[in-house]
């Protein structure tokens, strides 16, 4: 246990005084400063005015300057004549930093101080480098670096030491953008940046100076390696600092050799590197990984740096002699500094660092509370600034907290043994390589790849453990907070208060409950409602970005990836979103290349898709699978009250819900100073009210069946219209603000109504969790080789027969692209009238069977028509419960069958023998030239002649059967792609923010 006296010794540094009494004190007069200047017009005044305010200051400030073309060297020489330096020495600009600093030295300086031309040294830095000389009996000191300090922003630290990994990168002992608080002590480092460097003069004479091998990057570095090697030491100083401008790394300085910076910088780490290591493969692998970063500066929409590591790569293998005289510099047996160099691990941390730290960052913003305007922020310094309150429990993570708790306990109705599926929601596959079969499977007897959304699915369901039931129950949990806090961060980027946000965000995910999005399980509307908040968000950062070059393409790629989720969920909001880009093109013209990303990039990813669209183009008003949803045509007063899908909820609560918000809306308008913003919020309720009014009552063909328009889509922009003028009563301060209390007050009110009702009754809509209604040994054979399709027939009302086909994949994912019966929907209607009236045919079971159905269930017929159908021959009932009956084919029919003449045998094991004479092999399927069938891995050639689907196997071949569509790598290929250049754009530009940082200095 800890003793209260440790506990005080731990903190007792806080107030430590600091030692002034310094054994053996090393005069200033004993230094010789050296600063080398090229081309430093723009800052060398601020330079030679810190150099003036020096106390102490050295011996002698001598300044090399080499060779510079604009008016540095006149500027050196009024400073000269001032009295800031002792001497202006000419340089050549072909020198490097060390050759430029050893031009001028006489060989008898008891130390060195190494200054560049845009490192100003703080007037104590010199004194506090010798003190901690004296104190560590150091032979290099590093000072601490800080880079140029910006308006209205704390000095933040640059460097304090570095070191380098395996692979070239530097790795500095202070992470970017850390505030410097005086935190930092002193210790032991691999080397540093020369700039501000103090070296003792035997050291530096022993050592040979810097190595002109690597003349103007990294040479610091290499010096201190090359001290701990011989047996010096070599420490960080952080109570010494300078300003370090970097104008070379930024490309503020201009140079007449014309090389890249970022060129010589990675030449030089590849060089010092590369003669630690002493063996060819380590130059390959140096090389390797030059090309990689080069490909990873592609994707950061950087050639620029791209080329230059290649260059550099390049460099390296055509000037070996360089690498060897690097080498041959280390004297002796040299120490082992391996403790000073990063383990080959550390990229790997690095990166869960920084990905930590923005989780963080992020949480910090997630919990931030206003505050107001304190009297320190008008009268203090400028970073005073006003109290930050974090709080556990601000407005959103109160509202996310309602909402995680609230689908918690709704969740409790989607517990149990069976599958959670209903209305447009159809049942999850089974696994993580189901749902990625489905995805890549084309649509058959349709070109092109399948839905999109389908690999988006299988994609998401990765992070549920590749569990696509889990992530249904995920989704259907979560999308209300989902939708709510995509909503919050479009209300924060607007600046509404966090607690106006919370709400308006609160009502956004009221509405997609009592939408029925969820518990009627609209998938599309469940995307759109996430999509829209975001896609709103996005294209306001490209409104207000002002960023230049390469950087002004990330927002329009983050506005393309929303719109390609959208599009996938409701391939209409492409057209909108088309239509919208043109107005804008044509009003700002300007924008043309961010409005063509937006539109292009969704474009190209829906296009191996495409075919489908054009064969069925009422397939762009629907949502994910369409034939799933049942017949629901909501009545023409029930869309006034959001009634639009069968969510279970009672209607009460849609009516008050949305009585609510409209008054509220209609109340906000009234109060808008323009009437352009009243005009602009009239047509966007009135024109989605009328668009989804007239699609409301259109039945579209779509693939064989019939599907009614996605109307949720039109019921979100509705409530997005509502809730604007809403938003927008914030702006006019000059009122009171008790009406907004009011209709804020009104608005939680209903939200809480939604959410309440949604945690009283659970999923009471179609979305449910049940299980099959077929039998489980009828699920077997189903799911076995022979791979059967069963025959589901019910009487409902009014002698009317419902049917459909069903088998291990169907209904599932994706099957409700497409009719279930595809183009033998005659075929399997004529079946079923067969069942429905009068006595059934002798072949009845051999129909079946040619069909690939091995079962027929059948619920709600009488017993004359159950006996009419046991009449014929080759069907055995089984009772399943009072009202349902399965019949089976006798007869074991498989999908798959071998015809030789008039004897056909099916397959029942997924093996075919081997015979002697050329057999047939026919499926069960529609036509499709992408069918492939394989034997024992070798594939088997269409057949010329005999049914739509069949396949010619040779005599002698034999061994297990496989076959299935052929999956549409091409156009899975192609999206990747599209992905691919979509995350290219909207990374961070390599080097876009370092050149223009400059105009914010002090």
């Amino acid at each position: 246990m800890t003793s209260d006296g440790a506990i005080d010794d731990l903190w007792s540094w806080i107030d430590e005084e600091p030692d002034d009494d310094v054994p053996n004190p090393i005069n200033p007069m004993d230094v010789v400063a050296v600063m080398v200047v090229h081309n430093a017009a723009d800052w060398i005044v601020r330079q030679l005015r810190a150099l003036q305010a020096l106390n102490p200051r050295p011996g002698r400030i001598i300044a090399v300057d080499n060779g510079s073309t604009d008016s540095s060297r006149s500027i050196l020489e009024q400073a000269r004549a001032a009295g800031v330096l002792d001497a202006v020495v000419n340089g050549d600009p072909g020198w490097g930093f060390g050759q430029a600093v050893q031009h001028v030295l006489r060989g008898d300086e008891p130390w060195i101080w190494l200054l560049h031309d845009d490192s100003a040294p703080a007037p104590d830095a010199l004194g506090q480098l010798l003190r901690g000389a004296a104190l560590t009996n150091a032979d290099l000191l590093f000072p601490k670096l800080l880079q140029p300090r910006r308006r209205n922003y704390p000095e933040t630290l640059s460097e304090i030491g570095q070191t380098i990994t395996r692979s070239g990168r530097r790795v500095s002992s202070v992470e970017e953008g850390d505030i410097d608080q005086g935190q930092d002590r002193a210790k032991e480092t691999l080397g540093g940046s020369t700039a501000g460097l103090l070296i003792r003069g035997a050291a530096w004479r022993g050592l040979g100076g810097l190595a002109p091998e690597l003349p103007h990057h990294r040479d610091g570095v290499e010096l201190g390696w090359r001290a701990h090697e011989a047996g010096g030491r070599v420490t960080t100083w952080p109570e010494a600092a300078l300003t370090h401008r970097q104008a070379g790394m930024t490309g503020e300085r201009t140079t007449q050799h014309g090389v890249d910076p970022h060129e010589e910088d990675r030449l030089a780490a590849l060089r010092l590197v590369a003669s630690r290591g002493g063996k060819p493969r380590r130059i390959l692998a140096l090389v390797v990984v030059s090309w990689l970063r080069a490909l990873g500066f592609l994707l950061l929409k950087s050639p620029r740096l791209a080329k230059a590591e290649i260059r550099a790569a390049r460099r390296l293998v055509a000037e070996p002699d360089r690498v060897r005289n690097l080498r041959s510099r280390v004297q002796g047996e040299p120490r082992d500094v391996s403790a000073l160099l990063p383990n080959r691990f550390w990229p790997v941390r690095n990166a869960f660092d920084k990905l930590g730290s923005g989780i963080a960052e992020r949480y910090r913003d997630f919990t931030n509370q206003e505050s107001g305007i304190s009297i320190d922020e008008m009268t203090g310094d400028d970073y005073a600034g006003g109290p930050t309150r974090r709080r556990v429990f601000t407005p959103v993570a109160l509202l996310t907290t309602l909402l995680v708790l609230g689908g918690a306990i709704a969740a409790r109705t989607l517990l149990g043994g069976g599958e959670v599926f209903g209305g447009g929601l159809l049942p999850a596959p089974d696994g993580f390589q189901a749902a990625w079969s489905r995805a890549l499977t084309p649509v058959v007897d349709t070109p092109g790849a399948n839905a999109p959304w389908l690999s988006i699915g299988a994609f998401l369901s990765m992070f549920t453990l590749g569990i696509p039931q889990w992530l249904v129950i995920a989704a259907l949990v979560l999308v209300p907070l989902l939708a709510a806090l995509s909503a919050h961060s479009l209300l924060r980027r607007l600046d509404v208060t966090q607690g106006t946000a919370a709400i308006v965000s609160g009502v956004w995910a009221a509405a997609t409950l009592l939408l029925g999005l969820v518990t009627a399980g609209d998938v599309g509307g469940m995307a759109l409602a996430i999509v829209f908040p975001a896609l709103a968000h996005a294209l306001l950062v490209i409104v207000t970005d002002e960023s230049a070059g390469a950087e002004r393409l990330r927002a329009p790629a983050g506005a393309a990836f929303w719109l390609l989720i959208g599009t996938a969920a409701w391939p209409l909001l492409w057209v909108l979103a088309a239509i919208a880009g043109v107005v804008w093109v044509v009003l700002r013209r300007h924008r043309l290349v961010e409005v063509l990303i937006i539109v292009l990039l969704p474009a190209a990813f829906m296009a191996p898709w495409v075919p489908t669209l054009v064969a069925w183009p009422g397939r762009m008003l629907t949502g994910p699978d369409p034939l799933a949803w049942p017949t629901f045509i909501p009545a023409d007063l029930a869309l006034f009250a959001g009634r639009i899908l069968p969510s279970g909820f009672p209607a009460v609560a849609n009516i008050i819900f949305f009585a609510v918000l409209g008054l509220a809306a209609a109340y906000a308008t009234a109060r808008l100073t323009m009437p352009r913003q009243r005009l602009l919020v009239l047509l966007g309720v009135g024109v989605p009210v009328v668009l989804g009014a007239l699609l409301s009552r259109l039945a579209i063909p779509v693939h064989g069946g019939e599907a009614r328009p996605l109307l949720s889509g039109w019921a979100l922009l509705i409530v997005a219209a509502l809730l604007a003028p809403i938003v927008a009563l914030r702006e006019n301060e000059e009122r009171p603000r008790t009406d907004r209390r009011v209709v804020l007050g009104a608005l939680t009110g209903v939200a809480c109504l939604a959410l309440g009702v949604w945690v009283v009754l659970g999923f009471a809509g179609p979305v449910t969790n049940r299980p099959s209604a077929l039998p489980g040994y009828v699920r077997d054979v189903m799911a076995s080789p022979r791979g059967t399709r069963v025959l589901m027939i019910q009487a409902v009302q009014e002698g009317r027969i419902a049917w459909n086909i069903v088998d291990a994949t169907q209904p599932g994912w994706g099957s409700g692209e497409r009719h279930p019966a595809g183009s033998f929907e005659a075929d399997h209607a004529a079946l079923v009238q067969l069942f429905g009236g009068g006595d059934a045919p002798e072949d009845l079971a051999e129909r079946l069977a040619r069909s690939g159905i091995s079962h027929v269930w059948m619920r709600g017929f009488s017993a004359e028509q159950l006996a009419a159908v046991g009449n014929a021959a080759g069907l055995t009932r089984n009772p399943a419960d009072d009202d349902t009956v399965v019949w089976t084919v006798v007869g074991l029919p498989s999908r798959v069958r071998i015809e030789t003449g008039t004897e056909v045998v099916p397959v029942v094991d997924g093996h075919v023998e081997a015979a002697d004479s050329e057999r047939l092999l026919a499926l069960a399927e529609a036509e499709d030239t992408r069918w492939e069938v394989r034997v024992d891995g070798v594939r088997l050639e269409e057949a010329l002649e005999g049914p739509p689907v069949g396949f010619t196997l040779p005599a002698g071949t034999g061994g297990t059967l496989s076959w299935g569509l052929r999956p549409a790598w091409g156009a899975f290929g192609w999206q990747v792609f599209v992905l691919l250049a979509l995350i290219a754009l909207a990374a961070p530009t390599a080097g876009g923010a370092t050149s223009a940082r400059r105009g914010l200095e002090d």
